[in-house]
């Protein structure tokens, strides 16, 4: 397998943990993907050269639990995984972890969960999803009160149960808090917060960080059942997903930066997902590889030119194929000294030949 080149973060001179990482994403990884990334911070203090296989022997470990530890770490947001054209791991670039702070702020304004936008195909739905309501209201700490009487509902005391079973291990008072705030404060029904827990370890992703902020996005829509943030899932599903599957990326989420570029394409240029996976196509073609840049470029000049169907694309082509031949050097006419055949000699071989006569 390919060689992987660790890039160091700034100032990394000896192996350094930061706090956010120790408060907020050790207490709910598994202790084998805590092994390795710890590793993997070891490995870049000294430019070590390593490989998945490499690191797989370390452990003790086979190369699919180490992916599975990478992935992980990527899905939190500490990891940057560069990969080649094969999907094969070539690069890994360390990300700052965030703060409780920093995510609290940043959830309202950049929900994780997006809500659809016209230039998509609905998915097929029972109930059409709400109008976006205005951002949900600011997280208060529950009183012990209220979070006692809470408690002792029978609904909310079958949820925590459930919630546990999924996460599988006991709750902490905070995944509790959160899971009450979710209820008393943004409405969530019972079924909801169930299917929210659900969704989320589906992702394989049991940080509480990340489900809140996949409910306040759900908030922010005015998601109030369960059919309604399933149909909100599978609109997210294909936004990324079929620009990844065009790319021919397979078994992994997009990244931050991919999500940007899609985001841009589908949001600010109002491409539809069919424009975009022609893109994709011609980015492959062309590079022989997912460059999501290159796709850029080309989108850019299919937004100039007024591009909003297959169709139009097909025009472009035949135009500049027909500008492309106008502007080819013609062929010179034929003349009678070109017409008469010529002769091969080879001068060398007569000069031997006279001289020796």
């Amino acid at each position: 397998m390919n060689s992987i080149t660790l890039k160091k973060p700034a100032g990394s001179g000896y192996t350094l943990i930061q706090n956010a990482f120790i408060d907020h994403y050790m207490p709910e990884a598994n202790g084998e993907f805590v092994k390795i990334y710890l590793y993997l911070l070891r490995c870049v203090s000294i430019d070590a050269q390593l490989s998945v296989s490499s690191i797989a022997d370390t452990f003790d470990h086979t190369e699919k639990d180490v992916l599975r530890a990478l992935s992980y770490w990527e899905k939190q947001g500490l990891l940057l995984l560069e990969k080649d054209s094969r999907g094969e791991i070539q690069g890994i670039a360390f990300l700052d972890p965030v703060t409780e702070e920093e995510e609290e702020a940043e959830a309202p304004s950049t929900p994780e969960v997006p809500a659809p936008e016209p230039v998509l195909e609905q998915a097929a739905a029972s109930e059409p999803l709400p109008e976006a309501s205005p951002l949900p209201p600011k997280k208060q700490p529950l009183t012990a009160d209220r979070i006692a009487e809470l408690k002792k509902q029978e609904d909310i005391e079958q949820l925590l149960f459930i919630a546990a079973q999924y996460i599988g291990r006991p709750l902490t008072p905070s995944e509790i808090s959160n899971i009450l705030y979710y209820y008393d404060t943004l409405h969530f029904s019972a079924d909801l917060i169930e299917y929210l827990v659900e969704y989320c370890v589906s992702k394989g992703n049991k940080s509480s960080h990340y489900m809140e902020k996949v409910a306040l996005g759900w908030a922010s829509e005015g998601i109030q059942t369960v059919q309604q943030a399933k149909n909100s899932t599978n609109l997210y599903n294909k936004k990324y997903y079929s620009v990844l599957n065009a790319f021919g990326i397979k078994n992994r989420g997009p990244a931050a930066s991919e999500k940007e570029y899609i985001d841009r394409w589908l949001d600010e240029y109002q491409f539809t997902l069919n424009i975009v996976a022609e893109a994709c196509n011609r980015t492959i073609s062309q590079t022989h590889e997912a460059s999501f840049p290159y796709a850029d470029k080309i989108l850019q000049q299919w937004k100039k030119k007024g591009v909003h169907h297959l169709d139009d694309i097909r025009t472009l082509d035949t135009e500049r194929m027909k500008k492309k031949k106008e502007a080819a050097p013609k062929a010179s006419a034929p003349n009678k000294f070109n017409n008469f055949h010529q002769r091969d000699y080879d001068f060398e071989q007569l000069e031997k030949d006279l001289l020796n006569s």
